[in-house]
């Protein structure tokens, strides 16, 4: 009886998932805005979450969302490019972020080594219905 008792609260304390459609199939944790940015027209918002909060340094996975700054919607037809950049070492990463497509508008990057703690800029570029540039700061913990 103890042991069904544990097991329903450990289950019932576990945080709120949705379904990752990411190749696993698998479960992951809600995630949460941890930066954004407006294009450098000023047309599109950029908004990166991470079910990881705070941040820390390591291999992170990403969701992306690319919406028009005026009416809020999805921006569909968007093929996204992202390179991590540290600024005040003066270096990205050697090898390039797997970036996919999930919706209109939203993409998930995974796969960025950001090794370092410290102040990482994520540099986005759009190409497709819109071309434009963006880029998101990041602070990363120990």
């Amino acid at each position: 009886m103890k042991a069904l008792l544990m097991g329903t609260l450990l289950l019932g304390a576990t945080p709120s998932a949705t379904p990752d459609a990411g190749s696993d199939g698998g479960q992951v944790s809600a995630a949460a805005t941890v930066g954004t940015g407006a294009s450098t027209s000023g047309r599109l918002r950029v908004e990166v979450l991470s079910s990881m909060t705070p941040l820390r340094r390591g291999v992170q996975t990403f969701q992306v969302r690319i919406t028009d700054a005026a009416s809020g919607k999805p921006v569909p037809g968007v093929v996204l490019s992202v390179q991590p950049w540290m600024p005040a070492m003066g270096h990205g990463i050697s090898e390039v972020p797997r970036v996919t497509a999930r919706e209109p508008g939203t993409f998930e990057v995974s796969d960025a080594d950001l090794f370092m703690p410290g102040v990482w800029d994520l540099r986005f570029t759009l190409k497709g219905t819109v071309e434009d540039s963006a880029t998101v700061t990041l602070k990363l913990g120990r």
